[in-house]
């Protein structure tokens, strides 16, 4: 069986009792965060950018549609996909798998919520055992796609959030809609030859935000498609020429490979973050809070005479590029700022990337006192070593002190608590909806499987922006 087929047939097979409660678990909680991450991206300017587009060119509609985060707009499914993975993707605070190098709530779950409507639309109830069937359907299709090839798209200038995760997102939508593994095939096929995305956005372009809804919405059209018999290519993962794997990552595709699907759930290695920027900045945050810590109190830019840190190759591609003032995307994909700003602050929060911040003269002296280099022997590691870093800061005083970190908080091998996943969510949800509703939402969600209709769920957020009007 190719590696296509497997694919799937796994998501044809999965079943809600397939899935062990550890792993039932974790998925609540790769959605709990994600709609946390969505609700508090509906609130910035660029998000409303992207929904005003939808606004000027396509007709409203008060009564049926798919609805996004934050706004009481009905939109088509496939746009309301689009925007919700915009905005769940829109803060740099998305969760991350990172050995895969890809953010799967921001293109699997956009395209469950817009499908959940659509379904309810032509009179079918989705329950939360169908709803997380096909979330882990998702997740488990994306994460192993960007197993075998996301680090050396990321290497090409690939964006494998999206690249990879639309595999998911297909995955998902296919699922949920009770398609045939022939059906699904196709799904997968289709959306391959869609993958897209660049990294050079990660310098100073909103787009970058944008990638992981655009494969949610063409996941959602590759899905429709199929179900009404559009064929796609039945081998995209591994054909030779014009593969997946082979154009986007010139990896060739074994025949073992995918033969782990339904028995190592990659789920589990699914991480949220604890802080609102690139995952590779996060093991050197680590290190200066750190240091911070044991100074007793944050830095001031007169105290540091010089700061090396050494990384992998792929980080130092990645964030260690020479930072340049540019707004917000390039300020949470740069590790120098990072660095600077939480030394300076003493803590890197969603504060520490407004623009009072990222124009701040300290912040940016601090920044030419910090040097990014490649160290060879990181990357003997691999990929699960790729965030490795080794911080040697001088002070002005002529001390130095060195601290070195594999793996950050929030990832697989440290991960946040669950109770630190819903602090997070409370804290962002916060800022759109009300205490009382925050709570109520934050409970429904992490007891989805015993729901019936999961849209009276979501109804929760949105029955508040009706009644506020």
């Amino acid at each position: 069986m190719t590696a296509t087929k497997k694919l799937a047939k796994f998501v044809y097979e999965l079943e809600f009792d397939h899935l062990s409660s550890e792993v039932q678990e974790h998925l609540h909680f790769c959605l709990l965060d994600a709609i946390g991450c969505g609700i508090y991206g509906s609130t910035k300017h660029w998000s409303q950018k992207v929904i005003k587009t939808f606004e000027d060119i396509v007709p409203k509609s008060d009564n049926q549609g798919a609805k996004i985060f934050g706004h009481s707009t009905n939109y088509t499914p496939d746009h309301a996909a689009l925007i919700n993975g915009t905005l769940i993707h829109c803060f740099e605070f998305d969760d991350l798998h990172k050995t895969a190098v890809i953010h799967p709530g921001a293109e699997i779950i956009p395209v469950l919520l817009a499908l959940t409507d659509y379904l309810e639309m032509n009179g079918r109830n989705v329950t939360g055992k169908e709803f997380l069937t096909a979330l882990a359907a998702g997740y488990e299709v994306g994460c192993h796609v960007g197993m075998l090839t996301g680090a050396e798209q990321l290497n090409r200038g690939f964006h494998p959030s999206a690249t990879s995760g639309i595999f998911g997102a297909a995955a998902a939508g296919a699922k949920l809609l009770n398609l045939s593994e022939e059906e699904i095939l196709h799904s997968i096929g289709i959306a391959g030859s869609q993958a897209s995305g660049l990294m050079s956005a990660q310098y100073e372009a909103m787009v970058k935000r944008m990638n992981p809804g655009k494969a949610a919405q063409n996941g959602l059209l590759s899905v429709m498609l199929a179900k009404n018999g559009f064929t796609g290519i039945t081998n995209v993962i591994e054909a030779s020429y014009g593969g997946f794997a082979q154009t986007f990552a010139d990896v060739h595709i074994k025949d073992t490979d995918f033969d782990n699907l339904g028995v190592d759930f990659e789920t589990l290695n699914v991480g949220f973050k604890p802080y609102p920027c690139c995952g590779s900045n996060h093991t050197t945050i680590d290190c200066t809070l750190e240091m911070v810590k044991e100074n007793g109190a944050a830095f001031k830019v007169e105290d540091i005479k010089e700061i090396l840190i050494e990384t992998t190759t792929a980080t130092k591609h990645h964030v260690g590029w020479e930072y340049k003032a540019s707004g917000a995307i390039a300020a949470q994909m740069n590790l120098q700022y990072a660095t600077a700003v939480t030394l300076l602050d003493g803590e890197c929060t969603v504060k520490q990337y407004e623009d009072r911040k990222i124009e701040s003269e300290n912040v940016n002296a601090l920044i030419q006192k910090i040097n990014i280099e490649p160290n060879l022997e990181f990357d003997k590691s691999g990929r699960s070593g790729r965030h490795h870093i080794r911080i040697t800061t001088t002070f002005s005083d002529g001390t130095t002190k060195v601290k070195e970190k594999v793996h950050a908080k929030g990832s697989m091998v440290e991960p946040l608590t669950y109770q630190e996943v819903k602090s997070k969510f409370l804290n962002l949800v916060g800022n759109v909806y009300s205490e009382a509703t925050s709570h109520a939402l934050l409970d429904q969600l992490l007891t989805l499987e015993t729901s019936s209709d999961v849209i009276k769920v979501f109804q929760i957020f949105h029955g508040e922006l009706t009644k506020s009007g």
